[in-house]
């Protein structure tokens, strides 16, 4: 079980164990990866996570249930009574922008095993919130996630995502690019 000092690293990768065990495959997303990857500067109230298409939210359901989580309503959203976090299941398939994403990495936590975003595509992810949203939190959290693994982020790969998205957007990845400083490759 979790308890109510359970931090949101702890609730991901007791969710992780959860679908795990049920045998449904969850891929960590969004904000919640951002806060994994640099929670000294982004912090996520709900963890995210991307069901496999052959897996469906009842049974998700059911496996949280084990861990203490209830479905709120007939949301995505997931709930419980000791903490703060909720879990939720945005609709898949897994994707960024108009990209859908086929690598993730797994991280390691004694037996425990989280499947997250690679840190490029989370910053990719948090860059799609600033370029669509003109979200400067999410443009913040980009450039905290890179800094943080600068040489696990492929700038060209994300330049060249950028301009597929659209050339207009370039000017938003300059000041992504500015704000990274001298850590830059």
């Amino acid at each position: 079980m979790i308890g109510s000092n359970a931090t949101l690293e702890d609730v991901c990768f007791a969710v992780a164990a959860a679908l795990d065990a049920g045998g449904i495959s969850g891929v960590l997303t969004g904000g919640s990866a951002a806060a994994i990857y640099a929670p000294e500067a982004y912090m996520s109230d709900d963890a995210d996570f991307v069901l496999e298409a052959s897996d469906n939210l009842e049974d998700a359901e059911l496996a949280l249930h084990s861990i203490g989580f209830r479905r709120i309503g007939k949301s995505r959203i997931f709930s419980h009574p000791s903490i703060a976090f909720t879990v939720d299941f945005p609709k898949g398939p897994l994707a960024v922008g108009g990209d859908y994403v086929r690598e993730t990495r797994i991280l390691e936590r004694g037996d425990l095993r989280l499947r997250i975003l690679t840190r490029t595509d989370c910053v990719r992810d948090r860059l799609a919130h600033f370029y669509y949203w003109n979200d400067y939190t999410a443009l913040n959290a980009a450039v905290a996630v890179a800094n943080k693994g600068i040489d696990e982020v492929d700038m060209d790969f994300l330049r060249d995502w950028t301009r597929r998205e659209s050339a207009e957007l370039l000017a938003k990845f300059a000041e992504f690019e500015r704000r990274l400083g001298s850590k830059r490759p």
